[in-house]
């Protein structure tokens, strides 16, 4: 017998309907962008294990201080989302904090002891410390970042969502003057390139323990918390400025790349060359990772327009590889260790004795797929939100059970 539903019950519900706050629509532009930022981060680390001759150490040197836009990128994309996601809504501190730390705290802690046990386990001559050396040392490294060279970001993941309520509300309050946030979280972060570029390491064991990790602190990557919070909270007037404006903004983007670019080929082409030239807080390649992020959204966003407007552009890779990109985040080094372990450096640097690049290259596309293909079982386990930050994929796909009317 079919269910009648009175007209006032369904007046109500449409009054519901119109009243309830909208949940803001995902911004894909911001999948395209983490998936982009991932995948150079594997790239990044690829080829800091592989040894390049004298002729390619200045392309390569650059290569690498260029790279180092994932780590600035990641905060902006990680604020856009969190800004985006509550934009409009009222989330309680407590609220919000149960719901993200948990996405970030268990695989933090998870992977830090995996990356403290794995030399032990596949490296030669590495033998196991005492029990209390060894619970001494991962809690040294669980509490800095240091467990392996990838994990600091998890740190800062952290950080950022400890102080999203404050950042909330800061944001909230100067809606009305965007470059006026931008400008003072500059100023801020350019002040804590130069502490770690231009002033003198301080002495004493408590600064030194300060200093070391001072550059995992959120002030380090203020200018690119602003830009990612400004985004969001303007994105729809952002979206049409930079579509208006795409020329433009090319250009002032290339330029700004090319002062970076021309600096470090001026400082590099003398016998005497600046400390810290490829570090990662050298003020001289501020405008290159600004506009190099800028040109990536940029291009995130003319993708994101042809997906709407039904092209095929490969939103479902995008969505595949962004379900993946943590898990291969996390698990890449671990198959860069296992591929030195078995020989395959050895058989790179057989088969390409003479082009590291070459050798990077390759290196690059073993660690990939190794990865994805970890990632695949790791996801497939019940363990998978510890390790990958997923929920667990079934390892067959549930046929649903037949009706009978």
């Amino acid at each position: 017998m079919q269910q009648t539903i009175s007209r006032p019950v369904v007046v109500e519900r449409a009054v519901e309907e119109r009243t309830a706050p909208q949940r803001p629509p995902r911004a894909l532009t911001a999948d395209f962008v983490r998936v982009v930022l991932f995948t150079c981060v594997v790239i990044a680390h690829s080829v800091n294990g592989i040894a390049y001759g004298p002729d390619e150490l200045q392309a390569t040197s650059l290569l690498g201080v260029m790279l180092h836009v994932t780590r600035y990128g990641f905060v902006a994309v990680t604020l856009f989302v969190l800004v985006l996601s509550t934009r409009g809504r009222t989330v309680s501190p407590v609220t919000f904090w149960r719901r993200r730390f948990g996405l970030v705290v268990g695989p933090y802690l998870v992977w830090s002891v995996i990356y403290m046990v794995s030399p032990h386990l596949i490296g030669r001559d590495d033998p196991f410390p005492s029990a209390g050396s060894f619970v001494g040392d991962t809690a040294h490294a669980i509490a800095t970042g240091e467990a392996k060279y990838q994990l600091y970001f998890l740190l800062i993941s952290m950080q950022i969502y400890l102080a999203f309520p404050v950042l909330a509300w800061l944001f909230k309050r100067t809606e009305n003057r965007p470059w006026w946030v931008v400008g003072t979280a500059a100023v801020i972060q350019v002040g804590m390139f130069s502490v770690y570029q231009y002033l003198p390491r301080p002495t004493g064991p408590v600064w030194n323990v300060v200093y070391e990790n001072l550059w995992k602190t959120l002030p380090m990557y203020a200018l690119f918390i602003a830009i990612g919070g400004v985004a969001a909270q303007h994105y729809e007037q952002l979206e049409e400025w930079l579509r208006e404006h795409t020329l433009g903004v090319v250009v002032a983007c290339a330029a700004g790349a090319a002062v970076s670019i021309v600096w470090f080929f001026c400082a590099t082409s003398f016998d005497d060359v600046p400390p810290g030239v490829t570090s990662p807080w050298n003020a001289a390649f501020l405008p290159w990772w600004v506009a190099s992020f800028v040109l990536l959204w940029l291009g995130a966003t003319w993708w994101d327009a042809m997906r709407r407007a039904g092209h095929r552009v490969g939103a479902r890779t995008v969505s595949a590889a962004t379900l993946r990109a943590f898990g291969v985040f996390a698990v890449h080094p671990l198959i860069l260790d296992l591929l030195a372990r078995f020989g395959f450096f050895g058989e790179l640097f057989a088969r390409f004795p003479d082009s590291g690049t070459a050798r990077g290259a390759a290196l690059v596309a073993a660690t990939l797929l190794l990865s994805l293909l970890a990632v695949e079982v790791l996801l497939r386990t019940p363990f998978s939100k510890w390790l990958v930050a997923r929920d667990r994929i079934p390892m067959r796909r549930q046929t649903p059970t037949p009706t009978t009317a």
